[in-house]
């Protein structure tokens, strides 16, 4: 059987179209559904880096700023604090230097080291008695009046802290004496009205002189004692709403005056006398 030439022709033709187009074209795979989806895939994957690096650089300038702003408002709350410190601390000075000119233009001699007189007692604020010498004013007949009390409430808010043989001498409202309008004479000290009137009154009254203090220290009244309540109890006296930092027996009393007797629990700050003395 015989195949005719122009059969071959046509036959090699179409073989040599078909392998020129495969090579001209990169193969018939080439832009197969596959490999588009692999580049968008990769394209996709190449921004997602691209924007959480973004974020990542956003919340890390966020937070550095965020703690700049904390740091100058810190700073500039302890500038703050300093500076109302540093005010107080003027203020107190400005005031102690008021005390000591105003004590010393009355006479009393503060030692310009310790900022005390030589019984250690400092400054008195402007405006209240100086403190004297025991029996360095001469005590008159000329007789005045004043105002006396003597109560211990703060035990009876603290009969826990009492020792149990004293609870019976503690009166159910505190009030040892009540205010009264006693009789003093010119000249006279807390000390001396205090002796004579518990005497009158037949109150117990104990107490111990202090060199160191150059006064008298009241120990007990009505055989209520220091100590006998907690380690920072005692008896503390105040005149006109006032507790003196001096002794009893330095403060000379005047016409009018109100003598208050307080016994504390808690080194005068339940009775709103802060650390000052007797």
């Amino acid at each position: 059987m015989k195949i005719s030439k122009n059969k071959i022709y046509t036959a090699v033709v179409i073989i040599a179209v078909l392998i020129a187009a495969y090579i001209l074209g990169g193969g018939f795979a080439k832009s197969s559904p596959s490999s588009d989806l692999e580049k968008n895939t990769n394209i996709k994957a190449e921004q997602n880096v691209e924007e959480r690096t973004e974020n990542k650089n956003k919340e890390e300038q966020k937070s550095t700023e965020e703690a700049i702003a904390v740091a100058q408002q810190q700073e500039q709350t302890t500038e703050s604090g300093s500076e109302n410190s540093s005010q107080e601390k003027n203020e107190t000075k400005a005031v102690n230097q008021k005390s000591v000119a105003y004590s010393e233009s009355k006479g009393m001699q503060i030692d310009p080291k310790t900022g005390k007189d030589k019984y250690r007692t400092e400054p008195v604020p402007e405006g209240k008695p100086i403190p004297v010498e025991p029996g360095a004013v001469k005590v008159t007949k000329n007789a005045k009046t004043c105002t006396m009390s003597i109560e211990c409430k703060t035990i009876v808010d603290n009969l826990a802290s009492l020792n149990k043989e004293k609870v019976e001498l503690v009166p159910e409202d505190g009030i040892i004496m009540p205010a009264t309008e006693v009789t003093f004479y010119e000249g006279e000290s807390v000390f001396n009205l205090l002796q004579r009137e518990t005497k009158r009154n037949k109150i117990h009254m104990e107490f111990s002189n202090t060199p160191i203090y150059n006064s008298a220290y009241i120990e007990g009244i009505n055989n209520l004692y220091e100590f006998d309540c907690g380690e920072l109890s005692g008896w503390m006296y105040k005149v006109n709403g006032w507790f003196p930092n001096y002794g009893c027996s330095r403060y000379v009393i005047k016409e009018g005056d109100i003598i208050e007797w307080i016994y504390t629990c808690d080194l005068g700050r339940d009775i709103g006398g802060g650390l000052n003395e007797q």
